[in-house]
């Protein structure tokens, strides 16, 4: 019996679904011209219908054959532009004629006419298409007679085979070089597709034509967010049944035409032009953005959204097409534009030139957007959004910024405008301080004014609640791959479950699972460093320890014994294993610490490559950091090492001259380059830094893969730095009003507000001129209160301090999430921003001292400690939010600098000895701390009891944490002696501090 479910009848069912739909008709495919990729039947029939007047004169001026010279004509212009800008720009003729070959979706529903023309377009199919002799398409897709589509089937129930057989006829069965294959201006996309997934290429190129998932994604078992690749099971059908129903319909095919496709300028590091390719969206890029725009539509309030997507998912390009489809967006049956400017924000030091391209190639009109580039100023975003008093008008519907921008703005320009405005934060996990957000409300607030009816002061401190809090007339839009508790709470919406979370999530598994990512953990290397520190002086002078622990740090990371050791593992590794690759091509990143590390890296370097030019010759490095920075008596910067301007370092390293790069703080972000297959970590990475840098390496290339040596982390850390993003992120436990006024609570409790200055203090803030008199007295009202702080003792004023930052962070970040007025706490909020920055004058980092007069660093080693390979990540969806709420456990201790060795030797050194307890007392103190039995026991027994508990307690953490540092577990657990005085040395600390958190609470 013949297989009744077989590609036939897969490519019937299509047909017969599209036609049904009442937007489609099926021609018969002897109306395809192979030579002009076009059903011209269709064309003249669209053409007379909307246009028969123009057609008419056209005919009339050609006579004889009139019809081909314009047929002619179009397809040259096709030729020339590309089909797409044919689409939306027209075809001009001699007369002042101009024919379009599409009418586009009217923005306002009330225009008939427009409604009319843009029914009149016709959308028609056809089945197994010759392209040329001896090779035929199973489907084509027309618009007015054009070619947008093709398909190659699959049945996944049939001997024909899957996608997969489809991609591989695309590449080595079909003549790329036909009009209807050719890219730009034959068909605009080509579908592979079966009955479980479909892939998509813009630009077939032959056997190097790449193919990209266009899946939904598809659910694992019951939780809707752990998503892999391909598509949800369709128990009604087929699982590929969105593509006609939702893909292939008239609404999604004229979005993906005027809002999506179009053609990608290529630039050389000078920004000139060198060529084009044409770019189709992915479908998690479709699905955001359209979502997006349905739903302001919809929504009477402007909103915030959270756009959680992987890294190398195509961030960049979404946001552009987001920018532009609000520019566009009118409100429903009106000709009023949705928002009176699109704003795309960055905290980059300048506009990503990535996302200036994207956002500039993507404009149908260049007038529409404006980029401040980097000699524009705050004025100059200013003028482009209107809030120049002496030039209120701007043509400009989107403008593209960094953030820093909007803090010298001026407040209040807007005020009782009634303007609203869309901003789109890219990175929005660390662009969104809480003096960026308030800065950009405080500049774009278009309500009322306050009550002029109120003293000054209080008008003053209103307008500074309203401006700084959340607006009415501000959507905001953030995208990032891993969002803070922050980010959750100020962008995403709440769930089913009361959780924050994003209102679109592509998430990491999925990116993984389709290949638009590699996963950057399955080739993870680690490696310990080890040294010994030696005492160079007799006698022990006391010195703080966490500033001591930070100078010898510093110390060892710095020289130049211990660069050059790692240096060497990390180029023997690069040379060997990595360097051939890529067609020999690719490239390492090396990530310090900072950037004295980055250039004593890189002089190192240097001094390697010239010792041994047969081997390291063709493999030159180039650095990255920040500023200046002094090294061995000699100040170097960026430009000074490289040899040119560090705005070029990203595109000389994108060139076949530089393979390494190496970085402190850079390009650790947003950093796109698919070349880049290895990377050396010689810093410490925790929780989203570790899941942006490693990132890095996630670009797909043909054939790449990925290897990462880790100096300084153990793999445990970064897989639970990457578990909270692996599928969705989500907030459970977010900021509340309750929390700020336990804060502002503590903060009174300090007794460093005297409640007359700080009014004082905001009656002068709100003076329109300030004279040098009323400068003099906020400082002498600042200094009042900084004076308290400072004559308390060291770890009350450490506590202070901390409370008045928490304070600050936390006020701010409230006025961003919900409408919140306080009077007096918001002047005590003006009076605290300026109250910190005095209390922490000189507290930045522990005693100035210089300790390399009295240790010397020797023995350095480095030896490899596990290899990881394709280990299973889990989900740990939660994330939270810092509430800063305690002072922890630990307190600063005075070591004698013997004792400091001895716990830098434990550290790095190669042997153990029972000295070794003391180096444990930081590491194991916090999390006994909080072991419900030791707390219990703190709560009901003596001292001594408590320290049985706490020997209990130590006894199971080591054996817990036993196969993460076997050696030094192994020798507490076996050393009683050793175990014993090492809970000596911190048990009666937690039993003082447990107590006093039990009276605090009580």
């Amino acid at each position: 019996m013949a297989n009744p479910i077989n590609e036939k009848a897969f490519q019937r069912l299509i047909i017969d679904e599209l036609v049904g739909s009442r937007e489609y008709i099926e021609r018969p495919r002897d109306r395809f011209d192979p030579v002009w990729a076009l059903d011209e039947e269709l064309l003249f029939a669209f053409l007379e219908r909307t246009q028969g007047e123009k057609l008419d004169l056209l005919r009339a001026a050609y006579n004889g054959g009139a019809d081909a010279t314009i047929r002619n004509k179009i397809m040259h212009k096709i030729a020339a532009d590309g089909l797409i800008r044919a689409i939306w720009n027209g075809v001009d003729f001699n007369g002042g004629i101009q024919l379009d070959l599409v009418y586009p979706r009217p923005s306002a529903g009330f225009d008939a006419k427009s409604r009319d023309l843009f029914d009149a377009n016709q959308l028609s199919i056809m089945e197994e298409v010759y392209h040329k002799d001896g090779e035929r398409l199973d489907l084509v897709i027309f618009l007015n007679g054009l070619a947008l589509f093709t398909v190659e089937l699959k049945c996944n129930t049939s001997a024909s085979g899957s996608y997969r057989n489809a991609i591989a006829q695309y590449q080595m069965e079909r003549d790329c070089t036909t009009r209807l294959l050719s890219p730009k201006i034959g068909a605009l996309a080509h579908f592979a597709m079966d009955t479980n997934e479909v892939y998509v290429c813009a630009e077939l190129k032959g056997r190097e034509s790449f193919f990209l998932p266009f899946n939904q994604g598809q659910p694992v078992g019951e939780d809707p967010h752990n998503v892999t690749g391909g598509n949800p099971y369709n128990p009604q059908g087929v699982n590929t049944s969105y593509m006609w129903e939702q893909i292939w319909t008239k609404t999604t095919i004229f979005d993906l035409l005027y809002d999506f496709i179009y053609i990608e300028t290529k630039r050389d590091k000078h920004g000139r032009k060198v060529g084009e390719r044409p770019i189709f969206p992915r479908y998690q890029q479709l699905r955001a953005v359209r979502a997006v725009s349905s739903d302001m539509l919809r929504s009477p309030l402007l909103l915030n959204y959270l756009i959680e997507h992987s890294a190398g998912s195509g961030k960049t390009k979404t946001i552009a097409w987001l920018a532009h489809k609000l520019a566009s967006l009118y409100k429903p049956g009106t000709d009023e534009l949705l928002y009176d400017k699109v704003i795309i924000a960055t905290d980059r030091k300048v506009v990503d030139k990535q996302l200036q391209d994207a956002v500039t190639d993507m404009a149908k009109d260049a007038g529409v957007v404006r980029v401040m580039g980097k000699n524009k100023t705050s004025a100059d975003l200013g003028k482009a959004l209107g809030l120049d008093p002496t030039r209120r008008k701007s043509s400009y519907r989107i403008v593209a910024t960094t953030l820093q921008k909007f803090l010298y703005l001026s407040a209040g320009e807007l005020a009782g405008s009634g303007k609203r405005f869309v901003v789109i934060i890219d990175e929005a996990h660390g662009s969104t301080s809480g003096k960026n957000m308030a800065s950009i409300n405080a500049a774009l607030a278009s309500g009322d004014a306050p009550d002029s009816s109120l003293d000054e002061l209080a008008q003053f401190v209103a307008q500074g609640m309203r401006s700084s809090s959340r607006q009415s007339s501000i959507s905001m839009v953030g995208f990032t791959a891993t969002p803070t508790g922050r980010t959750l709470q100020q962008f995403g919406r709440l769930n089913e479950a009361g959780h924050f979370e994003a209102f679109d999530l592509y998430c990491m598994r999925q990116a993984i699972d389709e290949g638009f990512i590699l996963d950057v953990t399955a080739n993870y290397t680690t490696y310990d460093a080890f040294c010994k520190i030696v005492k160079a002086v007799d006698d022990d002078p006391e010195l703080e320890s966490k500033a001591a622990k930070r100078e010898l740090a510093h110390m060892i990371s710095t020289s130049d014994e211990n660069i050059t050791n790692k240096l060497s593992v990390m180029i023997e590794h690069f040379t060997s294993v990595v360097a051939p690759t890529l067609r020999g091509k690719a490239k390492a990143m090396i990530v310090t610490a900072g950037r004295e590390q980055a250039a004593r890296y890189f002089l190192a370097y240097q001094k390697m490559r010239a010792a041994d030019m047969t081997r390291l010759g063709k493999h030159q490095a180039l650095v990255a950091f920040t500023g200046d920075v002094e090294v061995d008596g000699k100040t170097w910067s960026e430009a000074g090492l490289n040899g040119f301007s560090d705005d070029h370092t990203a595109d000389e390293f994108d060139t076949d001259n530089y393979r390494i790069l190496i970085v402190a703080n850079k390009y650790q972000t947003g950093f796109d380059q698919p070349k880049l297959c290895s990377m050396y970590v010689d810093k410490t990475l925790r929780g989203v830094t570790a899941v942006q840098t490693l990132s890095r390496l996630n670009r797909i290339a043909y054939d790449k893969r990925t290897f990462i040596l880790d100096f300084t982390n153990d793999f445990e850390d970064i897989q639970q730095a990457f578990a909270p993003y692996y599928e969705t992120t989500t907030l459970t436990d977010p900021l509340t009003i309750s929390d700020v006024r336990e804060t502002y609570r503590r903060l009174c409790e300090l007794q460093i507000l005297e409640i007359d200055d700080v009014e004082e203090y905001n009656e002068l803030l709100a003076k329109n001129q300030l004279t040098h008199r009323d400068k003099q007295k906020m400082w002498a009202l600042i200094d009042a209160a900084a004076r308290i702080v400072a004559s308390m003792e060291e770890e009350e004023a450490d506590e202070a301090r901390r409370v008045i930052r928490n304070f600050i962070k936390q006020y701010t970040f409230l006025l961003q999430v919900m409408p919140f007025e306080d009077k007096s706490m918001h002047m005590d909020y003006n009076f605290c921003t300026s109250l910190i920055r005095a209390v922490d004058a000189g507290h930045g980092g522990g005693l100035d001292f210089d300790l390399s007069d009295k240790v010397t660093i020797e023995d350095f080693n480095v030896k490899k400690s596990g290899e990881h390979k394709n280990e299973t990540l889990t989900a740990e969806p939660e994330v939270k939010i810092a509430k800063g709420t305690g002072s922890g456990l630990t307190e600063t201790q005075l070591e004698k600098l013997s004792k400091i060795i001895q716990d830098w030797n434990a550290r790095y050194g190669t042997t153990f000895d029972t000295d070794i307890a003391a180096g444990s007392l930081v590491s194991l103190q916090a999390t006994l701390a909080k072991d419900p039995k030791v707390q219990q026991s703190a709560k009901v027994n003596s001292k001594n009891s408590f320290r049985h508990t706490v020997e209990e307690q130590t006894q199971d953490a080591l054996i817990a944490g036993y196969s993460q540092n076997t050696e030094w577990h192994k020798f507490l657990l076996n050393q009683e002696d050793a175990r014993k005085e090492l809970i000596k040395a911190f048990s009666d600390d937690i039993f003082d501090a447990l107590k006093q958190k039990f009276q605090e609470e009580s």
